[in-house]
């Protein structure tokens, strides 16, 4: 049951969570997009890691995470605990994360990119993103891009 509603301004960096009233928080991403510049498959995985915080003074429930591509995953850490990974829905990982970001704490994102996954084929540009639901009208998303070589 929806509890209230959140109203927020800015870049489509703060993500209002409104699950219910224990939930209401909101988590904000300095940064949300990257860009890993020209990436070569013989080198294997690119890794980076955003980070998230809950300024808010109501705690956030990660729910579902799910990523654009079967070349991307997603690993989540509040504290000690850890989620993950989560990738491409239909293709495997664990389908919620189930953590709580309470206020002051950081949520790390971490998003890995397998510029080998697509093959020969996968060469070029590409923009990849990592969902992660707080139970806001719509989740809050990380971007990535990329040029692929061989």
């Amino acid at each position: 049951m929806i509890a209230g509603l959140v109203w927020f301004g800015g870049s489509g960096t703060k993500t209002p969570a409104i699950i219910d009233g224990a939930y209401a928080g909101t988590l904000i991403a300095k940064e949300s997009k990257y860009d890993f510049g020209t990436v070569s498959m013989a080198k294997g995985l690119v890794s980076k890691e955003f980070t998230l915080e809950n300024q808010s003074k109501d705690s956030v429930k990660i729910g579902e995470v799910s990523t654009s591509c079967m070349c991307t995953e997603a690993e989540l850490k509040v504290g000690d605990k850890t989620a993950g990974p989560f990738g491409m829905p239909g293709h495997g990982g664990a389908p919620k994360a189930n953590l709580i970001v309470k206020p002051g704490e950081k949520l790390v994102v971490k998003t890995i990119f397998d510029p080998a996954a697509h093959g020969p084929a996968g060469v070029g540009p590409i923009e990849r993103q990592v969902m992660i639901s707080t139970g806001a009208a719509s989740p809050m998303v990380l971007e990535f891009k990329a040029i692929v070589e061989p």
